[in-house]
């Protein structure tokens, strides 16, 4: 029965997208991200209901009416990181020693190049603040509501059990499903403070406690450091700091002398630097994939190099053929190893400039009422990207489309913000140059 009920929300949406790209744009990240068809038994469990509304709402999107939209300096680096996609999976094609994970590699460019496609949608279809609202709505009510699930879970069975995402999709592993979740708390406690409606703001904290009890039940040990980043960083933006310590505090009390043993091992094993056999293959695969990158500094081994044991066992010292090369273990030596030094660099750049961006929103937003609804998207954005690039540290997901979907809202920000700035008509901002106009927006207006 859930079979058919999400394969009819999808089909009759296909139509309304086509119509209203912005609507497809919606029932799309809700697939991506809450995989309602992963609930099913039957012919909807496997079935690519992401791509087919994806596919109208592209359609749709170019027959749609144009509006005027602006290159920022976000959007110039996206460009550009997912063109060196396409140009260090087209050199490794004629190199011998790649040969092994050429064709994983085409494969992972079009994955790749669908999520890049969303996320320029995502920026085209998101034209003002209800649109930003409704999206990020979506998109923590998503990952809030699979978490509730899983914490319901996690309360039942006493912690005995870690908590896994949905298998089949890009959180499926414990560690990927902690990343996500750290990733969306922000998003949700951010969205509960500026809530007017208080059902749904009560709703929103239900959620944002049931996502933090769920990033402790996935047992993940990168997931309890981000989520220990996160909450700190909540902690310090939140309006009533000594009241959430208490809070908190005791819900973090409650929820770690109800765990196991096993979760107590294993985090305390952690918190006194011991390394079991998973920790140690993590140092040994960012040596390989250091020396990797040392041997083909401009481009690097290409997508999926990680995975092929011809080409790793060459780098990684005392491995054999026989070897299980599961992946990177880390966004950085991922993109290090598989793109080089400048695929590198533009994913760091990008990171670097949506932080700025954010900072500078933010600073400039306080000091007019009319542009302080900016503030708490700056500050949700921000934690979203520390949770990312604290806990991607020891997880290979550079590709993760959750955090390009961050990228794509705050550069939908950016451009909403510039825009209302402007429209405020501020003659007495004699100040302003310093502290918001500087390169801005690095770019020029397109059609």
């Amino acid at each position: 029965m859930r079979d058919y009920i999400v394969l009819a929300i999808v089909f009759l949406s296909v139509p309304l997208a086509v119509l209203s790209p912005y609507y497809g744009l919606l029932v799309w990240s809700w697939l991506a991200y809450f995989n309602p068809h992963r609930y099913g038994w039957g012919i909807a469990r496997d079935f690519p209901v992401a791509l087919v509304i994806a596919i109208p709402t592209i359609v749709g999107m170019l027959f749609a009416k144009k509006n005027k939209h602006t290159v920022t300096r976000e959007s110039s680096l996206l460009l550009l990181l997912w063109a060196w996609f396409v140009f260090t999976t087209i050199y490794i094609s004629y190199v011998p020693v790649f040969a092994g994970h050429v064709v994983d590699a085409q494969f992972h460019l079009r994955e790749i190049s669908k999520i890049l496609l969303m996320t320029i949608a995502t920026i085209l279809l998101v034209t003002n603040r209800d649109k930003l609202h409704i999206m990020v709505m979506v998109i923590a009510g998503s990952f809030g509501f699979r978490a509730l699930i899983a914490t319901i879970f996690f309360i039942q069975t006493a912690g005995q059990y870690r908590i896994w995402g949905p298998d089949g999709t890009f959180i499926a592993d414990n560690n990927d499903f902690g990343l996500a979740l750290n990733m969306s708390i922000p998003l949700l406690f951010f969205l509960a403070q500026d809530e007017p409606r208080k059902w749904i703001r009560v709703c929103l904290r239900v959620l944002t406690v049931g996502t933090i009890i769920s990033v402790i039940g996935t047992y993940s040990r990168g997931g309890a450091l981000g989520l220990a980043v996160v909450i700190g960083a909540l902690l310090m933006k939140s309006r009533h700091k000594v009241l959430s310590v208490f809070v908190v505090a005791a819900g973090l009390f409650l929820v770690v002398g109800m765990s196991s043993n096993e979760w107590k091992g294993r985090m305390d094993d952690f918190m006194h630097g011991k390394m079991d056999q998973s920790a140690e293959s993590r140092l040994a695969t960012w040596h390989g994939g250091w020396r990797l990158a040392l041997d083909y500094p401009l481009t690097g081994g290409g997508f999926d190099a990680y995975p092929d044991g011809n080409l790793m066992v060459r780098y990684i010292p005392g491995s054999r053929l026989d070897t299980a090369f599961k992946g990177p273990h880390s966004i950085y030596l991922q993109m290090l190893g598989e793109q080089g030094f400048v695929g590198l660099g533009l994913f760091l750049a990008l990171l670097i400039s949506c932080f700025a961006a954010l900072r500078k929103i933010r600073r400039a937003a306080r000091r007019y009422d009319a542009l302080k609804w900016a503030v708490p998207y700056t500050q949700m954005f921000e934690v979203s990207l520390l949770a990312y690039t604290v806990s991607g540290a020891t997880l290979g997901r550079a590709y993760f489309d959750f955090m390009y979907q961050i990228i794509a809202c705050v550069i939908v920000l950016k451009i909403l913000f510039e825009r209302e700035y402007h429209m405020l008509g501020t003659e007495d901002a004699s100040g302003t140059p310093e502290v918001y106009e500087e390169s801005f927006l690095a770019g020029a207006a397109i059609a």
